[in-house]
């Protein structure tokens, strides 16, 4: 699984297709063999996937800040910027901290992306079998990562690098 990270703001769409072309290059210098050519196919319930390949996705953004899996297995991520929130008002999350919170948070909103369920399914329980790995791309952020244990990669985009990263997000 390898992970992109990137602080602005970028069209996801063009996010998504340059890292995927970074992951197309990294995996299949590893001997894999994934096609440079895909696009992004979107139908109403249906998470979002590439038309060929196999490889899966998922992306996140807050406050200024990017996220993007892939991988050969299903995927979930999420990122989050912690900031003051109503404990109270999510008390069904049983979070005593702010931190707490967000950590949970991102464990729910990555696993319904996992599972392709949406945010419908948000107070149902996450299974007792998901794995979550957590990270802190950036000082002040919670990302997590639902998916089956695997070797993690992490790269750091430039977002100056990305064609046609002017527009704005289309999700």
């Amino acid at each position: 699984m390898i992970l992109f990270f990137a602080e602005g703001e970028c069209d996801s769409d063009a996010f998504v297709k340059h890292c995927y072309a970074h992951f197309a290059d990294i995996m299949n210098a590893a001997g894999c063999n994934y096609p440079y050519d895909v696009e992004i196919v979107r139908e109403c319930g249906e998470k979002p996937r590439f038309d060929k390949g196999g490889a899966h996705f998922s992306l996140s953004h807050s406050h200024g800040v990017l996220m993007l899996g892939i991988s050969r297995t299903e995927i979930g991520v999420d990122v989050e910027k912690i900031r003051p929130v109503n404990l109270d008002k999510f008390g069904f999350l049983g979070a005593k901290t702010e931190e707490d919170f967000f950590r949970k948070w991102t464990e729910k909103e990555s696993w319904l992306k996992y599972t392709g369920a949406g945010l419908k399914d948000f107070r149902r329980p996450i299974a007792e079998d998901a794995h979550f790995e957590h990270f802190e791309a950036f000082e002040g952020y919670d990302a997590c990562v639902c998916a089956e244990p695997q070797d993690v990669r992490a790269y750091l985009i430039d977002l100056d690098q990305v064609e046609g990263r002017e527009g704005k997000d289309k999700n």
